[in-house]
């Protein structure tokens, strides 16, 4: 039988280096390819393809363009905004024996019902949008008194309650599956994602039912939009799937070809169970190449698994998935280059536990001159392009471009992490209290030695939702008291818009390093409505007689001190190696000890001022008390100091404006982002 799995089967029962060459074609798959092969370093098992012929390994249901008709009237009658005649297509998946179409369900931080995700419709690669209203942006509502029994309850186990609210609006009343709509957005945190099973709307009261969710006050408003709304199908490359009737609808983006590969994503399944699973799993793998292939098209990850070393994807595209790119729990040696990845459901690159968290060996995994956007589509909070998570330790991520997300660019935990020479753009789009690359160490204060340095963010903190700027967001950020982390020779350019009013900037910023010992060194920043932000205020406080300025019942991040001073002594005799401060953690105070560093930096606003929304900011271009951060040698302007063409957006700076701040690096737009 010649079939990939089969070929797997055969190279994993012999002996000898291993090569799978994949002719070109479209290769359908509909279970999961489950790996344990393990080789030797210098003969890896290869599966590529042939000669660099076009290979693609489809877990999705293929759909040709040509074979779709122009959809009855009785469905385009019903559309409110209606397109051309013709515009429509339909397609009978029942008729084709598709029967397995998923179910929507509710999705969230901390909320999701954890179902597989439903079926969705991708073109060339690009998942498209489910008719919804409205087309763009979002809308509102008038919120209900405070305290009402309206507002549900949000919790894991009490979100069924539901709740509602009065709108504005009316157009809910054109639909005639009121029930089948979904609320997509945030009703609560506005870091946080809510998608939510609509009920029913009372237009007499202009009120909006949902079966499940529920309203949080917070200091922002909530903003949304609906989907799965058959009569808002008027835009290109919208798509609704009648689940009574098994007919999928599709408004294709003008100009498509008649030939164009449309895929829907299908379950993957375990063999075993029948679960929904990844398309390729490895369980305890050594020295495997992934190279030319392109994955496409399953309701789960592309690629997961556990304990396995020495993995590499090279030149693939990785793409039309519900879950995650490409997820490694406690691996090493895992390889991440030269690909695309995108359209995924959550992480792009996802890896977890990785590395000798007991005893800082590092785990090697390099994720390097890839391009991934578009990722987090259904889990839109807390799932990033990528994420070096739990214990990550010794992980590196270099010259990739990552952009066009919902939430952050990147979020990573752990020690010694290396991120340098990458482009952040366009992220934390529909969200605030986010950042383009996210440090969750606060918890953990012996997570240390990780670097971000050589780094190009730009374009980031200038979105509005339902007409309100988004706020507090930073290009980079240490939350809750984070320490130890060192931010050097990156270049920050347009990160805020400088708005007013409606549009103020409100915690706009590229660097907020909150904590003790973080240091932001040689920095370029160019248009930003802040540098840095030290958010923590000086207050006098009286050491103890050990010297330490905590008693055992205070809490540092909801932890007492008691406790993580218990957790850090089992930490230390490796730590305190590599990291001597942490013997003075607890003599530290982030509102009293200045040892955090902001010097050398060049901070230019020509086109956007420095902001004085939240305060103002002192001679050396940051904002926050100086009695907390040792701050020097910075050079902060109104005025051009000979870029190579700030029109242009090429930031190289001429001899002598380099000198302008002390031994400041050479910037070369050419190190930024991916190489071709």
């Amino acid at each position: 039988m010649l079939t990939l799995e089969r070929a797997v089967e055969l190279a994993e029962s012999a002996d000898g280096t291993d090569e799978i060459c994949m002719r070109g074609g479209v290769y359908y798959i509909s279970d999961t390819i489950n790996m344990s092969y393990s080789g030797e370093w210098y003969s890896p098992l290869r599966i590529s393809a042939y000669k660099g012929e076009e290979v693609v390994i489809n877990g999705g249901f293929g759909i040709k363009l040509s074979d779709m008709t122009a959809a009855d009237t009785s469905f385009t009658d019903r559309i409110i905004d209606k397109p051309a005649e013709g515009k429509i297509l339909q397609y009978d998946l029942r008729s084709a024996g598709v029967t397995d179409l998923g179910e929507i369900s509710r999705r969230g931080h901390l909320i999701s019902e954890e179902k597989e995700p439903q079926a969705e419709l991708s073109l060339g690669g690009s998942v498209q949008k489910l008719a919804g209203w409205p087309n763009e942006g979002y809308t509102g509502l008038i919120s209900p008194a405070p305290g009402s029994d309206e507002y549900g309850t949000r919790t894991k186990t009490g979100i069924a309650n539901g709740c509602s609210f009065a709108v504005d609006y009316d157009r809910p009343s054109l639909w005639g599956r009121q029930d089948e709509a979904w609320l997509a957005g945030t009703l609560g945190p506005n870091y946080e994602f809510d998608y939510y099973p609509v009920s029913r709307f009372d237009s007499g009261e202009r009120r909006v039912y949902l079966r499940e969710g529920a309203l949080v006050e917070y200091y922002t408003k909530p903003y949304y939009r609906f989907e799965n709304v058959p009569e808002e199908l008027d835009a290109p490359g919208e798509y609704y799937i009648d689940r009574e009737s098994g007919m999928l609808y599709y408004y294709p983006p003008e100009d498509t070809s008649p030939d164009a590969a449309l895929t829907l994503t299908m379950p993957i399944r375990s063999a075993e169970d029948g679960s929904v699973r990844s398309m390729f799993r490895l369980e305890g793998c050594s020295n495997i190449v992934f190279e030319g292939l392109t994955l496409r098209g399953g309701r789960g990850s592309a690629v997961t698994g556990r304990y396995n070393s020495g993995i590499s994807f090279i030149d693939c595209d990785i793409d039309s998935f519900g879950e995650n790119g490409i997820r490694m729990d406690y691996s090493d040696r895992i390889t991440v280059r030269n690909c695309r990845i995108h359209d995924v459901g959550q992480d792009g690159v996802l890896f977890s536990n990785c590395g000798g968290y007991a005893d800082l060996t590092p785990n090697f995994n390099m994720v390097c001159n890839n391009e991934i956007y578009n990722f987090a589509r259904l889990e839109r909070s807390y799932k990033a392009g990528i994420n070096f998570g739990y214990r990550c330790v010794g992980a590196t991520a270099a010259r990739n471009h990552v952009h066009d997300g919902p939430h952050a660019g990147m979020i990573f935990y752990g020690v010694n992490n290396d991120i340098y020479g990458n482009e952040f753009n366009d992220l934390v789009t529909e969200f605030s209290d986010m950042d383009a690359v996210y440090i969750n160490n606060s918890n953990y204060p012996w997570e240390r030695g990780n670097k971000i340095h050589g780094n190009y963010f730009h374009d980031i903190g200038r979105s509005s939702m339902n007409g309100i700027h988004q706020i507090n967001v930073r290009a980079v950020r240490t939350d809750n008291k984070g320490c130890g982390l060192n931010i050097y020779g990156n270049l920050f350019y347009r990160i805020g818009d400088g708005g007013s009013g409606t549009s103020a900037n409100n915690g706009i910023g590229a660097v907020t390093a909150e904590g003790t010992r973080n240091r932001i060194i040689n920095n370029l920043f160019v248009d930003c409505t802040e540098a840095y932000y030290n958010t923590q205020k000086y207050r006098e406080i009286e050491p103890a007689e050990d010297g330490t300025m905590y008693s055992d019942s205070d809490m540092i991040n909801g932890v007492a001190v008691s406790e993580l001073k218990k957790q850090m002594s089992v930490y230390l005799p490796v730590y305190g190696t590599a990291f001597p401060e942490l013997y003075d953690f607890f003599c530290e105070h982030p509102n009293a000890s200045k040892t955090n560093e902001f010097k050398n930096n060049m901070v230019i606003n020509i086109a956007v001022p420095l902001s004085s929304y939240n305060g103002v900011q002192n001679a050396e271009g940051y904002r926050g008390a100086p009695e907390l951060t040792d701050a020097s040698g910075n050079y902060v302007s109104d005025k051009d100091p000979g870029f190579k063409s700030y029109s242009d957006g090429n930031f190289e700076l001429s001899q002598a404006a380099s000198e302008l701040a002390k031994q400041f690096p050479s910037i070369r737009m050419s190190s930024f982002g991916t190489i071709k």
